[in-house]
């Protein structure tokens, strides 16, 4: 069975399996969120090499967008803002919501990101031999359907988090794939986003337009 069948929302309609998902992407936040400067000290040199802290700035701002995702999508799980709660505030939830889903589409184009995808797409040898260049051109159609929907204009804030969802289930089963479903290789942050996006999806057909 592969992870996105796993982990589908029909499998979680039980209100106490919605809130141990809460409580396991709460707790996958706070593993995120946790402050790296312990690790950093241990493996590096009182003197860090540009290229090594370049990398790790990348990284960690790379782990503090996906936690912002986590976030908005624990939030919208349990209330989705209407346009005149919206208005109130001083920020558009969910426009920065589509610029942290937005930078995740990106992140696809970037060289490390690509050489990560085309390690896995070969980790297995002669059988998916050749596939790297299929992954390439699929890498870049991927990243050009997402930032497709994402610029879509929705009618009401509902349908526009809805949308959004659904750009974050399929970064999130793009690399199911990358991973071949092979739960021990998939990242949990990927997994729950995936999860959630499908709860917070249903939750937004459910209110009422505004």
């Amino acid at each position: 069975m592969k992870i996105h069948q796993i982990f589908a929302a029909e499998n979680f309609s039980d209100p106490a399996k919605i809130d141990w998902v809460r409580q396991e992407a709460e707790y996958i936040l706070k593993v995120m969120e946790a402050d790296p400067s312990f690790t950093l000290a241990e493996r590096c040199s009182r003197e860090m090499p540009p290229d090594s802290l370049l990398r790790y700035f990348r990284h960690r701002e790379r782990s503090e967008k996906a936690c912002r995702i986590l976030q908005y999508l624990l939030s919208f799980l349990a209330h989705i803002p209407t346009s005149s709660e919206i208005g109130k505030e001083p920020v558009d939830p969910a426009e920065q919501f589509r610029s942290f889903i937005l930078y995740q589409a990106d992140l696809l184009l970037e060289e490390d990101v690509k050489n990560a995808v085309f390690q896995e797409t070969n980790h297995v040898g002669a059988q998916r031999a050749g596939s790297v260049w299929d992954y390439q051109e699929r890498i870049i159609l991927t990243n050009r359907m997402l930032k497709n929907m994402l610029a879509r204009k929705e009618g009401n804030v509902a349908t526009a988090i809805a949308n959004q969802c659904r750009v974050l289930e399929h970064i999130s089963l793009f690399w199911f794939d990358v991973r071949r479903h092979d739960l021990r290789r998939a990242r949990r942050s990927d997994i729950f986003i995936y999860l959630l996006a499908q709860l917070v999806r249903s939750r937004c057909w459910q209110a009422e337009p505004a």
